[in-house]
């Protein structure tokens, strides 16, 4: 069964917040936003993120290279991402909506870098849920980033790169399969909790 409340308008959204755990961590934040092409996204930055609306292409351009722009290799980086569509609220950024699937960070990223991240994916109004999130998660798996199942999460690692290739693979699944749809997601990069894991194992 469908769900049959969610909204008319085709458009994606991703809230992100970055934490670089570091004293300067506002000047690291406003280089990474400043270094952004956002010609091909709605955006509005609150309190809490930022938020990006447009077409799923356009917003997985956006979210990477502000992730990968924020990266410094002696800081551990954090960053919370929550994608949705089909929300019945969206009513606004209709203009951004070309069908052109403009990507224009792609070809101005840094290098890439090892990230760990654990997600949670939502399907609303299907009976068949549990197949669908099982199926994200297998796309995960073929994208190489060796996904373990955790209570209330699924773990990836790999690379900055991988991740976000592998958001667009699996969006854009959710795209043509399901009305309404939410992604949640935390990636961190150089976690001392991590090197002290590693450190433990050996």
């Amino acid at each position: 069964m469908q769900c049959q409340s969610t909204g008319n308008i085709d458009i994606t959204g991703c809230r992100i917040s970055l934490y670089p755990m570091c004293n300067q961590f506002a000047p690291q934040i406003l280089a990474a936003v400043k270094t952004v092409d956002t010609s091909a996204v709605w955006s509005h930055t609150d309190l809490f993120s930022t938020l990006y609306r447009g077409e799923q292409i356009s917003v997985v351009d956006v979210i990477r290279a502000l992730f990968m722009n924020a990266y410094h290799a002696d800081t551990h980086l954090v960053s919370e991402l929550t994608f949705s569509k089909g929300c019945p609220g969206d009513v606004d950024a209709d203009r951004y909506l070309t069908g052109q699937q403009l990507q224009p960070n792609l070809t101005q990223l840094p290098a890439d870098f090892p990230i760990n991240c654990k997600f949670s994916f939502y399907s609303f109004g299907n009976d068949d849920y549990m197949q669908e999130i099982m199926h994200i998660v297998e796309l995960a798996n073929q994208s190489g980033l060796n996904p373990q199942s955790a209570h209330y999460i699924t773990t990836l690692e790999g690379t900055a790169q991988q991740l976000f290739d592998y958001f667009q693979v699996a969006l854009s699944y959710a795209h043509e399969h399901l009305n309404h749809y939410v992604l949640e997601a935390t990636i961190s990069v150089n976690s001392p909790s991590l090197k002290g894991e590693q450190h433990a194992k050996k």
